[in-house]
């Protein structure tokens, strides 16, 4: 698809929201605008709307709108559900971002950093920096191994993500650096994770590069090796922040959002969808359709429709699945434990994946300045025993966790809660995309339906890109013409830092 056919224009970025209520009303597009998650997609969905002089209804499974980008208060402490920050190459949703949240958007320095052995180590990896930390010993044999997979390997296409890094970094540097993290966070061998996954995530990296960059400096004329932004902007008492003022907004406006209301069938007759039934607080919910905008998980859509899909696309969805999430949110006694604004945690002696520190976004996510709150992340199965553990089991594994990789001593633990996350990250495994594209093709035929968010399109989607799905979504249905399976389909890393004479528009 050319550049050309995909840009998308907010006008403005978003009105003010003093002035949403003043819209003159549509009455020319008769039936019930329904969307199914109050997460970025789905709320930037009905604020677009909103600005169309359209109400929708929202119903959410959570107490808290966000989705997984909602922030939960605690005794005055602000916990995100896991770290996010807002970055975006696309300066519309910018604009709009920064629309509605005004003052409260707060610039924050960025750092991110891998934490093994003790040691701290650059995120993106830098191959120098990687070898410098591990020793002269270690080191020679990352780079004989790395010379090793350039000779041996050349010609090869991988097959996995395990033959992807590999193949790009040698067998050394792919134990230390890439294995027991991914294996954490999707748990599944290396083997079985798709290369679209290694593609995704790990661009521009090459220890050859490093290492004659390092020498004889940058070649004339060579592309630069990519480096990500120095700083972010962050909502300035959590991420979710956004999403509740753009709750607020569309309240005010007359649009209904319904909090912890379960989807539990989604009929349809012919090519349409008719209604969706849920459970919510005050019992059995019906809703009738006139469209309707899905972020929910796309396997959960799939098994929820009445009557049933097709045999070949239930099994379909049977063979997708997403992968879990727990947050141990701490309080602390003391005031940082690390300059990051999180670490991804490779020792493979714990379970930890990921650990952030909150006070390091914005104290104001603080009740005192002289404490910190954190999260510490597992990522999980729903059936396994760590899904199953009691709160307190929980908050105590992450205390001993954290003492024995030296980040945290019990004492200074003041308290701490668990939150659970079901579908929180569409799993790329080997062969996944065949069974996605044959679900694709069934839901495409319902006429008055789209899929938006990361759970919803089962897309890898940043913030960023869920937003843009869901305003999408919305102008699509005014007319425009869009692809939304395109949002997030470039191939530059997603947080790469942008020369300055270069514009920053995203292609959809």
């Amino acid at each position: 698809m050319a550049r050309e056919q995909v840009q998308i224009s907010l006008h403005g970025g978003g009105e003010q929201l003093a002035n949403v209520g003043n819209v003159e009303l549509d009455t020319n597009n008769p039936g019930t605008l329904v969307i199914l998650g109050a997460g970025p997609a789905g709320l930037s969905c009905a604020y677009e709307f909103m600005k169309h002089g359209r109400t929708c209804r929202v119903w959410d499974k959570n107490d808290v709108v966000g989705g997984l980008a909602r922030t939960i208060e605690y005794k005055g402490y602000r916990f995100d559900i896991g770290p996010h920050r807002f970055y975006t190459k696309n300066d519309d949703i910018n604009a709009m971002w920064h629309k509605i949240l005004g003052e409260d958007a707060v610039q924050v320095r960025r750092l991110t950093r891998i934490f093994y052995k003790n040691r701290f180590f650059d995120y993106p990896l830098k191959p120098l920096n990687a070898l410098r930390g591990l020793g002269p010993w270690t080191s020679i044999c990352a780079v004989l191994s790395y010379c090793w997979a350039k000779w041996h390997l050349a010609g090869q296409p991988p097959q996995n993500f395990e033959e992807w890094v590999v193949k790009n970094f040698g067998e050394v540097l792919y134990r230390i650096f890439f294995k027991t993290y991914t294996e954490k966070v999707w748990g599944l061998p290396c083997t079985s994770i798709g290369t679209e996954w290694a593609a995704q995530r790990i661009r521009g990296l090459s220890l050859r590069t490093a290492i004659l960059s390092t020498i004889f400096g940058q070649p004339r004329g060579k592309r630069q090796i990519k480096s990500l932004i120095d700083s972010f902007y962050y909502p300035r008492t959590g991420a979710g922040l956004v999403y509740e003022k753009m709750a607020a907004a569309l309240v005010r406006f007359g649009t209904s959002i319904e909090t912890q209301t379960m989807v539990t069938a989604i009929h349809h007759a012919g090519h349409r969808i008719t209604k969706v039934e849920g459970e919510g607080i005050q019992g059995r919910r019906v809703e009738d359709v006139g469209h309707l905008f899905s972020s929910i998980p796309l396997t959960d859509f799939v098994m929820k429709l009445t009557p049933p899909g097709p045999t070949e696309v239930l099994e379909a969805a049977h063979s997708l699945y997403y992968r879990d999430h727990i947050t141990v949110n701490l309080v602390l006694r003391k005031r940082a434990i690390f300059l990051d604004n999180w670490i991804y945690v490779h020792s493979p002696e714990v379970k930890i994946a990921r650990v952030a520190d909150y006070g390091n976004f914005s104290e104001s996510m603080l009740a005192d300045k002289d404490t910190t709150a954190i999260s510490v992340e597992y990522f999980v199965f729903a059936h396994e025993e760590l899904w199953n553990m009691h709160d307190k089991d929980l908050v105590r594994l992450a205390i001993y966790e954290l003492g024995k990789i030296g980040l945290v001593k019990e004492e200074e633990v003041v308290e701490g809660f668990v939150i659970r996350e079901k579908d929180s990250y569409p799993i790329y495994s080997v062969g996944h995309r065949p069974l996605l594209d044959k679900i694709r093709g069934y839901v495409d035929l319902f006429e008055n339906l789209n899929l938006v968010g990361r759970g919803g399109m089962y897309k890898y989607n940043n913030q960023d890109h869920s937003i843009l799905t869901g305003v999408v979504a919305a102008r699509k249905y005014f007319g425009e013409e869009h692809d939304l399976w395109e949002v997030n389909t470039e191939d530059e890393y997603l947080e790469e830092k942008q020369p300055p004479a270069q514009t920053h528009a995203s292609k959809l």
